[in-house]
């Protein structure tokens, strides 16, 4: 999320220390509040949120995709997207030369979204729209467009932005948790100048049913998530197709040893 520069150190060295490929982390996660103050969510959700936010999630084995389908890789290989593609999911690439370079995960039902996994980590918006306008764009589209909710959603946490500044740039980070209809959603952007009269913004959604968010936090948005810290995207294949990474897979290219 917005701090995979600032603690990917810490993701890689768990992983290095421990990984699995089963999550059994959620138990620990069960009644966990927002260090980060967002009351409103609780569980697996304010552990996701507050990872949001710079915290690290205090897993005790790196979270991974069970039995994937398969694994996307963006074609723009600058973008560092390649993750693993979980069963009952399509994943998309989105291109468009010069302004976004992104993904799209779904899990769809009668051609309805139920589940949206969103990372774009560049896209472009005019630079004369404020943080709280690109955000508020973001949210109409992922309601209207993927959910066909037209109504105002109810907003669960609604931090303060925070902004930052490197060397004369201005980079603005926003958030909010939300709600509609029976869906809820944890969204941030972060806006950076970046002249010629636009703005460079990175997006990431994660919107799931309420009743089933705890579950898709642990078994699919974290380890998206996590999946995005690391470098040597080998560590996590699987190149005998046998739904065990390489990792720990004790014959890698046998899919009849797993």
């Amino acid at each position: 999320m917005k701090a995979i520069k600032i603690y990917s150190l810490l993701a890689i060295l768990i992983l290095l220390a421990s990984c699995s490929k089963n999550n059994d982390d959620a138990n620990n996660f069960a009644n966990a509040i927002s260090q980060q103050g967002c009351p409103n969510v609780v569980g697996p959700t304010a552990v996701y949120w507050d990872y949001a936010h710079g915290i690290p999630a205090p897993f005790s084995r790196v979270p991974l995709i069970t039995n994937p389908q398969g694994r996307f890789n963006h074609q723009a290989v600058f973008t560092n997207i390649s993750v693993s593609v979980p069963q009952g999911y399509t994943a998309t690439q989105i291109l468009e030369q010069n302004f976004t370079y992104g993904m799209d995960l779904r899990r769809r039902n009668n051609n309805q979204t139920e589940v949206l996994w969103r990372y774009y980590p560049i896209t472009t918006f005019s630079a004369n729209l404020t943080v709280d306008q690109i955000r508020a764009l973001v949210i109409n589209q992922l309601m209207v467009t993927e959910f066909g909710f037209n109504g105002t959603p109810t907003v669960e946490c609604a931090p303060p932005n925070q902004a930052l500044d490197f060397g004369g740039v201005r980079r603005v980070f926003s958030s909010r948790s939300i709600t509609f209809q029976n869906t809820r959603a944890i969204i941030w952007i972060a806006v950076t100048n970046a002249g010629l009269n636009t703005s460079s913004v990175t997006i990431s959604v994660s919107a799931a049913p309420i009743n089933e968010y705890n579950t898709i936090v642990m078994d699919v948005f974290f380890p998206l998530s996590f999946e995005l810290l690391i470098r040597d995207k080998d560590s996590l294949s699987d190149r005998d197709r046998d739904g065990t990474p390489d990792i720990d897979d004790p014959e890698p290219d046998n899919p009849n040893v797993r």
